[in-house]
């Protein structure tokens, strides 16, 4: 066996060997909250002790690992979670990428003189592999698993965050820590549950075509969003991504729990597909309105929250980061009908069509974004921001909607059918 399960009760409906659904939902919420948590004190750490150039800085590594881990769970994992089976061979195609990432990453961070992304870059291997054995255990295998592991990665983020906050470390060292501490437990764990972690992309030609078209699905979607920032440090300045960041930072749980979910909604979504258009499109809504009913209180709870507070958790960053709360707030929750629309184009095997909105809003990302920051600063920028996630939301709900439509037109039972009837006799 390649991933634990746990045994089911006979009677119940459902794939056998799989907790329930709202066992699993639960645990996977409470992987989420753990992680975004220990996020958000890297975060605030970093916030606190660096400048705001650094925070910038911090921001584009941050937003690099993002952007690997997530290539890797478009590429690799969320086809494993289709399909079901084939954890440990696929884990190889999870290192081959997070490795060619990394190196890439490494080189721009040697370049550029940026300690943070040499350290991400370096690390980045063992980290999606960490995203990769944690999100198959929360899809397939044994969530209480994956917990474990996000546990220890936050016992090691809590103690590099207190070394920091205690003055006896610098920023980029509690960064270094918590990185190689998360890439040190995704290869353990790896090794543990038997997958092969040496990299290697054996798979079909089919296969390695629907990884490629998830693949450019995601770096035109969210890889449109890391080259808006990284467009943003070269034409407005590190200072305004620090702005940002900063802002996010409290967002950061809220964006975490978008991410769990997105786990859930793939094989939610799925398992519905051979249901009838008006199964699937409440199934849909239900999702968009259950994470979006999740996400409200924590985003209004950001945008509201006092200044003593604000200034406990970001120090003088803080000041910078008040003006954009709203806005980024509204970014986030905004990204709720975008995952599940996402996510439906994904189990209908849609590429063409999710590239297409993909090189469309990614097209209009990177320029609104920068233009708005170099006008504005960033209020502007997260204005922009907010009004493409708006965009967004509604362009890939509504895509999703309409292929169902489409579909269910052009599949039209047989009995209705008519043939025609031959005139006289």
């Amino acid at each position: 066996m390649t991933v634990r399960v746990r045994a089911r009760p006979a009677g119940r409906r459902g794939v056998p060997g799989l907790p329930r659904t709202g066992r699993r939902a639960l645990l996977a919420l409470l992987v989420g909250g753990l992680s975004s948590g220990g996020n958000l004190l890297l975060a605030v750490t970093v916030t606190r002790l660096e400048s705001i150039g650094g925070v910038g800085q911090f921001a584009l590594a941050f937003s690099f690992y993002v952007l690997g881990s997530g290539l890797v769970r478009s590429v690799v994992t969320d086809s494993t979670l289709a399909a079901g089976t084939g954890a440990a061979p696929a884990a190889r195609r999870a290192v081959l990428l997070g490795t060619v990432s990394g190196l890439a990453l490494g080189a721009a961070g040697i370049a550029y003189g940026s300690s943070y992304l040499v350290c991400a870059g370096l690390a980045l291997p063992g980290l999606v592999l960490y995203d990769y054995t944690k999100a198959i255990a929360v899809g397939l295998g044994a969530p209480a698993g994956a917990l474990a592991q996000e546990a220890a990665w936050a016992a090691v983020t809590g103690c590099a965050a207190l070394a920091g906050l205690f003055r006896l470390l610098d920023a980029p060292y509690v960064f270094a820590l918590w990185a190689c501490g998360g890439g040190f437990i995704g290869v353990v764990v790896a090794i543990r549950r038997r997958y092969m972690v040496r990299p290697g992309w054996r798979v079909g030609r089919a296969e390695t075509r629907v990884a490629v078209g998830f693949g450019a699905q995601f770096l035109l979607t969210t890889g449109s969003a890391q080259l808006a920032l990284t467009a943003l440090a070269a034409f407005a300045g590190t200072a305004v991504v620090g702005e940002l960041s900063a802002g996010r930072t409290l967002l950061g749980p809220v964006n975490l729990v978008l991410s769990t979910a997105a786990t859930l909604i793939l094989p939610h979504l799925a398992r519905s597909r051979a249901e009838s258009r008006a199964v699937r499109t409440r199934a849909a809504v239900r999702l968009t309105a259950l994470v979006a009913a999740g996400v409200l209180p924590m985003t209004a709870a950001v945008a509201l929250l006092p200044d003593a507070v604000g200034t406990v958790l970001l120090g003088a960053n803080w000041d910078l980061a008040r003006s954009l709360l709203v806005l980024l707030a509204l970014e986030s929750l905004f990204a709720v009908p975008a995952a599940v629309g996402f996510a439906g184009l994904r189990v209908e095997q849609a590429s063409r069509r999710a590239i297409l909105l993909g090189v469309l809003l990614g097209g209009l990302r990177v320029p609104v974004v920068v233009v708005a920051a170099v006008l504005f600063g960033a209020t502007g920028a997260a204005g922009a921001l907010a009004a493409l996630a708006l965009v967004s939301a509604v362009a890939w709900a509504g895509s999703y909607l309409l292929l169902l439509r489409h579909r269910a037109t052009h599949r039209a039972p047989a009995h209705r059918r008519l043939d025609p009837v031959p005139r006289g006799g």
